[in-house]
């Protein structure tokens, strides 16, 4: 009579394109006051935290790459349509926290604060804009 060997199992393969999980937030030095100290900073985050000396933690924010949509105009291009993703993590306020879309219609620096619903709404109005652009191309 034999005895059966006991089942051998594989362990799951993991599959490369599977979403990564959420990256946490790593620790970066910044200045307050002449101090260094340490902040929790965002993986999207492209500010060197410490190459400046804040007033208060309060003015520390962080801010990622900008994507700027150049316009041709007469004597040149012009900067408008400037978008990067934006938080104050320190200011006491209603929205303390939370990331924002920060969209400079212009390309002056006013920057109005967009959240993700708000975001999503513009983003779908910008689709639009560029099919009535493609349309008007398509008469010329």
């Amino acid at each position: 009579m034999s005895v059966a060997s006991p089942a051998v199992t594989k362990p799951a393969s993991t599959s490369t394109s599977a979403t990564p999980p959420p990256s946490s937030p790593r620790l970066v030095a910044a200045v307050v006051r002449g101090q260094r100290i340490a902040v929790p900073c965002e993986s999207w985050c492209v500010v060197d935290h410490s190459a400046q000396d804040l007033a208060f933690l309060e003015d520390l924010c962080h801010e990622g790459e900008e994507v700027a949509l150049a316009a041709p105009e007469f004597d040149g291009v012009t900067e408008v349509l400037v978008a990067s993703i934006r938080q104050w993590p320190f200011v006491n306020d209603e929205d303390r926290g939370q990331p924002y879309l920060g969209l400079d219609a212009t390309g002056a620096g006013d920057v109005a604060n967009l959240h993700k619903g708000a975001a999503l709404a513009f983003a779908d109005q910008l689709v639009a804009h560029a099919e009535r652009i493609r349309r008007l191309v398509g008469s010329l």
